[in-house]
């Protein structure tokens, strides 16, 4: 058995090229990390590495006897949670006879708990892991190698995230720098020839010449390095005039909720004031969700008080996609559902959350998981609201997505009630974490990060 992988010239194409000429090469164990801007053929290129969809042009060739196991990003199963369905085929993979584990996000509606212990699973294989995985922690603690996915290429850096996020930025600012300077000499010698063509059009002895000059800058524009992707960020912004801190936004007393006999939810009390931000931890199938659709209306209590403050609104951010979007409406019906946007007025609000002239006017179910959760993220701040009650709202969100989305929650002035484990998320933007266990909350330090 040989542990390697050979990609050689792979190139895929839908309507666009996506993937162009990549080549890759691994020999022996390895923990790999593909990562890339949502819709930049993450999940695409992972099904071609497993068999289970055909490139265009070039190849991948894996050592002979490779067992080879693969995660899809949504499994299907009706019955179970999502995080339940994930802990159930993540530990059919990593415990069953498998040398390589090709993973399309498999941390995603993971709980704390499973998420470390997803973490250990992958540091203690002993073949060939490539995950595609945006959470910061698990990247930096269980990945020795990035694979980079852009420009319709993959890039291999040869080491951890955090490594690669300083390098990576260095290339990107030195190839910047060298585009502009070679530009402006671009534009120097396109000058120069335009001015010369006249005096050559007027004397054939400079005929000679000029050609020369032509094939200088020719060659100038052949060698060039290629302009850099600009750096797009999605523009999340809100203006919820001025908030009064201190008021109330959101207070409960005496809440309960069962199923049947079971007892989700005993005795709960909280107070959140404007401008606070809070989380929510807990295992998955503890209430966490419950509590959220309750304090949103979506749900009714057994017993006790949810009230929320005199002339506040709030904007809710769903955990699963078929719960909050309407899979047959474009993207723009889908929003105006939110807001009453004039035609024009919504086309330009998606293009500030990354979506093409395109795909605004496409169906939501041909979005990716990412970019349904960036139109999730449309929809609620369209109504500028003074609570956000944001459950799980980085599953399936890219890395730059994820820093842009906590910036925004680090400077939002309203109040914020979130569900995430999503470690730094949680440690860069929240005031107080409350634990959810056997039904009651309590308030802890911090999570846990072992």
């Amino acid at each position: 058995m040989a542990l390697s992988l050979q990609v050689s010239g792979l190139g895929k194409a839908f309507n666009k090229p996506l993937l162009e000429g990549v080549n890759l090469t691994v020999e022996g164990a390895a923990k790999i990390a593909l990562i890339g801007d949502n819709g930049s053929g993450k999940s695409t290129f992972l099904k071609i590495l497993a068999g289970r969809e055909s490139a265009d042009q070039g190849g991948v060739m894996w050592g002979r006897d490779l067992k080879i196991g693969y995660l899809e990003q949504e499994l299907q199963d009706e019955d179970l949670s999502g995080g339940e369905k994930k802990i159930l085929r993540i530990a059919e993979l990593f415990y069953g006879d498998f040398d390589v584990l090709l993973l399309d996000e498999p941390d995603n509606h993971l709980d704390l708990d499973h998420k470390l212990w997803f973490e250990n699973l992958v540091k203690e294989f002993d073949g060939i892991v490539i995950v595609i995985s945006h959470d910061r922690k698990f990247l930096e603690n269980g990945i020795n190698r990035i694979w980079l996915l852009e420009e319709r290429g993959v890039r291999d850096y040869g080491f951890g995230y955090s490594k690669f996020r300083d390098i990576y930025e260095g290339e990107r600012e030195s190839r910047q720098y060298l585009w502009e300077t070679q530009e402006k000499e671009r534009v120097r010698l396109a000058d120069a020839v335009e001015r010369f063509r006249a005096k050559a059009a007027a004397n054939s002895k400079l005929a000679g010449r000029y050609r020369g000059m032509v094939k200088r800058y020719e060659k100038w524009v052949r060698e060039m390095t290629a302009k850099p992707p600009i750096a797009k960020s999605i523009n999340l912004n809100l203006d919820l005039g001025r908030v009064r801190k201190r008021k109330t936004a959101v207070q409960i007393r005496g809440l309960y909720k069962s199923f049947d006999r079971n007892k989700i939810l005993i005795d709960l009390d909280l107070h959140v004031f404007c401008g606070e931000k809070i989380a929510f931890s807990a295992p998955n199938g503890s209430g966490k969700s419950t509590l959220m659709n309750i304090l949103v209306g979506k749900l009714k209590q057994d017993e006790g008080v949810v009230r929320i403050g005199d002339g506040l609104t709030v904007g809710y951010y769903a955990q699963e996609h078929m719960q909050a979007l309407d899979e047959s409406a474009t993207l723009i019906e889908e929003l105006q559902k939110s807001k009453a946007f004039a035609w024009f007025d919504a086309m330009a609000y998606l293009k500030k959350f990354l979506f093409t002239h395109e795909q605004i006017q496409m169906a939501v179910k041909w979005l990716s998981g990412g970019q349904k959760s960036r139109l999730q993220l449309a929809k609620f701040l369209a109504t500028s609201p003074d609570i956000l009650v944001l459950d799980e709202p980085t599953n399936h969100l890219d890395l730059k997505t994820v820093v842009a989305l906590e910036r925004f929650l680090q400077t939002y002035e309203g109040a914020l009630i979130l569900v995430s484990h999503d470690r730094e998320l949680v440690k860069n933007v929240v005031d107080k974490i409350y634990e959810l266990k056997n039904g009651r909350l309590k308030e802890i330090h911090e999570l846990a990060e072992e």
